[in-house]
């Protein structure tokens, strides 16, 4: 046998050093080719943003996962102007015509790869998660069927019973006529109003969360870390790798080792789910009278047909998926308004003294408070709605769209195939060019007066609605615009027509901290933060009866 000494070893390997150091080099070349062409030959490198933020996306990623993306972006929009780089591959115009551009027909964008990580599975993309345009169509076809004008109609007697009662319990919060309630997390009481709406309206019964003795008052919580856990994995570094993995395993690997919060929301809109069908699939066995039909949303749903192919709207993975997403936009977007509205309103004596007077003065009785001519009458609850929306939008952060084949042009800009377009929904909210004075409350910035005293020029208004982002905008925009509509203008009328309320005056959750983060210094600003919809806190509020 031929013995090898250590030097004879290493003079047989003498080649591995050379290797690695020849693969360092290469690394290193990478590294530095990757950086000079980022920084001065990608296509969006004539757009201004920070040094490490054109280099890499670990920036954004870190903003969405501390919530507070929409506050990076203002305060870049700050520096730069409305337009500016914020990842290597993406950019934001947050000006009105960049944002009927984006969003609108002639966008030439689909959603980004950051939907594609939301669904449960490969089978239960929904109209909100569907990033081809084909798809989206067909259950976007079948979902506007279910917020036709007849189910509206149908839909409003779900809206009075649930706010009927939620007036009622907080009414028994009263020591006695004339006292205030003790104080009580207006958010909180919002988050079960609307959860109650939705279960009524989307799977037939009432999840009575607003009840004293409610076994489910969790449940908003648990959405909001379900979104929390996923938001900064869809936007991260390895977002576009998890979306390759879902339907190559990842998706039967969730499905039995998920979190815990993951599995609990998904069990909740299953069985939710379950119930609801197992109604509708006895009645088209045993058919009741028209009459005695229930018309909620879910039935509306269930029975879609598609207009065009003349086939069934969604099987049951789809129905999943629209039900789920029904839940979230239409409980959390709705919630989020209504509770920045009364933030605003109890710190704001005189504003909630002239809605009164308003809701008063138009109503004849707490009953004739329902949708119709009288109700959109109310102008300065209109205007003090917008001003809610506008200052807390739903969705703080941009909606990724990517650009498709042949490109877009966006004002002067061109922006090639694959790479990320948007309009930063909180920056064009708080664009001072549009909004002059953002931080401050005025909903009179929404009603026409040449005189000045009582509101704005016709010019000032018109460009303000032109740049309202809430419900965004195109084939994307919100399909239940019109419910939430009704829903905060009757949850403000039926609140004031019943109570005064109040901010307490030794708790301030909800807003700003003069000592706080950068963004977040402003008292009077209703906080939220970005986990795709707009988390929040507070406002923390004592209520009164009214006397009439």
């Amino acid at each position: 046998m031929v013995k090898m000494s250590f030097q004879d070893m290493l003079g047989e390997h003498s080649s591995y050093p050379n290797l690695l150091l020849l693969g360092s080099s290469l690394a290193l070349t990478y590294v530095i080719a990757t950086v000079i062409y980022r920084l001065y030959f990608h296509p969006l490198a004539s757009f201004p943003g920070p040094f490490w933020a054109r280099l890499t996306i670990i920036p954004s990623w870190w903003h969405t996962r501390t919530g507070d993306r929409h506050i990076w972006m203002y305060s870049l929009q700050e520096k730069y102007g409305p337009e500016f780089r914020y990842r290597p591959d993406s950019v934001v115009l947050n000006t009105p015509a960049a944002f009927k551009k984006i969003f609108g027909p002639k966008g030439n964008v689909k959603k980004g790869v950051y939907y594609q990580v939301w669904p449960k599975n490969v089978n239960t993309i929904n109209t909100w998660s569907s990033t081809t345009i084909a798809v989206h169509a067909r259950k976007r076809r079948v979902l506007n069927y279910a917020f036709s004008e007849a189910a509206l109609r149908e839909a409003e007697v779900f809206l009075h019973s649930n706010i009927d009662r939620w007036l009622e319990l907080l009414g028994q919060l009263v020591p006695k006529d004339g006292e205030w309630t003790t104080s009580f997390n207006m958010c909180d009481w919002m988050n079960w109003l609307v959860f109650d709406i939705l279960g009524d309206l989307c799977f037939g019964k009432c999840f009575d969360m607003k009840e004293p003795n409610s076994e489910l008052r969790h449940i908003p919580e648990v959405m909001v870390s379900f979104l929390e856990l996923l938001h900064p994995i869809a936007f991260g570094p390895f977002g576009s790798t998890w979306a390759w993995l879902k339907p190559r395993g990842l998706d039967w690997l969730l499905s039995v080792a998920s979190p815990p919060v993951v599995v609990k929301w998904q069990d909740f809109v299953a069985q939710c789910l379950e119930n609801r069908s197992k109604v509708e699939q006895e009645q088209e066995k045993h058919p009741k009278p028209e009459g005695e039909v229930r018309k909620d949303f879910f039935h509306w749903l269930f029975k879609a047909v598609d207009p065009e192919t003349g086939e069934r709207g969604y099987d049951l993975d789809e129905l999943y998926a629209e039900c789920e997403l029904l839940t979230i936009a239409g409980s959390d977007t709705t919630s989020i308004v209504l509770s920045a509205a009364f933030f605003y309103l109890v710190r704001r004596p005189e504003m909630q003294a002239k809605l009164a007077q308003e809701v008063l003065s138009t109503f004849s009785s707490y009953e004739d408070i329902k949708s119709g001519s009288k109700l959109m009458s109310c102008k300065y609850m209109t205007a003090f709605l917008q001003e809610a929306m506008r200052m807390t939008p739903p969705v703080a952060a941009e909606p990724s769209r990517e650009v498709l084949p042949g490109g877009t042009t966006v004002g002067e800009h061109y922006i090639p195939e694959g790479l990320h377009v948007s309009t930063g929904l909180y920056c064009l909210s708080y664009n001072s060019n549009v909004y002059p004075e953002p931080f401050k409350f005025r909903p009179e910035r929404w009603i026409v007066d040449e005189s000045g005293k009582e509101g704005s020029s016709a010019e000032s208004v018109a460009l303000a609605e032109h740049a309202i982002c809430a419900f965004s905008f195109g084939t994307r925009g919100c399909v239940g615009k019109n419910l939430a509509w009704l829903e905060m203008r009757l949850v403000m009328a039926k609140t004031l027509w019943m109570f005064e309320v109040k901010a307490d005056p030794t708790n301030k959750l909800g807003g700003g901290d003069v000592n706080g983060k950068p963004g977040r210094q402003t008292e009077d600003q209703y906080q939220i933060y970005d986990i795709f919809v707009s988390n929040r806190k507070g406002p923390i509020v004592q209520m009164k009866k009214r006397q009439h």
